[in-house]
């Protein structure tokens, strides 16, 4: 039974991290095709660009609550209580789904609102330090994918930090250090790889330029500009 219960959740998890709520919310609000608009990308960042903060606010709580949280509060001790290892996978689920949606060929976007429902549910002083960096960091430059992917590079420290020293209040289980460890694996993989899955070159870079672009502003060139109001074929 137990058994079942966990490929049921990984499943479930899966399939609804795989909904693709941008691209549907955009096609019914705006008429249009995330995937030939701007990035390409199918995600919040690339619906905010083309909508607006306010149209972006119900999507983004169904990606945070939904997508991110019900998985994991459903695997936790709330309601089946299969355990923090499972919750993580419920987590990874949910993430690896919105990223590479079994609905749209295997594409998506970069789960970043998602990973917010995640980690508040794992550990939510995790969430604070986590959007901080990245909202500082935007408040600052206007930019936001540098700051994000330093953002997830320093959640697993916070994640080990917070254990260690500060384990009386904020009961941080090692598994949750695990999940932040393969969100930046996740997070650095969907870079590079870019939103075709494959490491093509339209812009003609040399590989070394396109991944450097890919990996530091999450896009193939550095103009932010340049690159959210162009049309990609899709």
């Amino acid at each position: 039974m137990l058994l079942i219960e966990s490929i049921a959740v990984i499943v479930g998890a899966y399939v609804l991290g795989s909904v693709p709520s941008a691209f549907l919310y955009a096609r019914a609000l705006k008429g249009i095709d995330l995937r030939a608009h701007g990035s390409g990308n199918i995600g919040a960042a690339n619906f905010i660009v083309h909508a607006g903060w306010k149209a972006a606010l119900p999507l983004l709580i169904f990606d945070v609550f939904v997508k991110g949280m019900l998985p994991v509060v459903i695997a936790s001790e709330r309601i089946l209580g299969l355990g923090i290892g499972m919750e993580v996978a419920a987590g990874f689920a949910s993430i690896a789904g919105h990223n590479w949606s079994v609905f749209l060929g295997f594409t998506g976007g970069r789960g970043m609102a998602t990973v917010l429902g995640v980690i508040v549910t794992l550990s939510w002083p995790l969430v604070i330090l986590y959007g901080s960096v990245a909202g500082l960091g935007w408040l600052a430059t206007r930019s936001s994918a540098i700051w994000w992917g330093i953002a997830a590079v320093m959640l697993p420290m916070w994640s080990e930090l917070l254990r260690r020293y500060f384990a009386s209040t904020t009961d941080v289980a090692p598994g949750v250090t695990i999940f932040c460890l393969g969100f930046l694996f996740i997070t650095v993989i969907k870079r590079l790889i870019a939103n075709s899955n494959t490491l093509s070159n339209s812009q003609g870079l040399p590989l070394k330029q396109l991944l450097w672009n890919r990996l530091l502003f999450d896009r193939d060139v550095a103009s932010r500009e340049e690159w959210i109001t162009r049309r990609p074929k899709t």
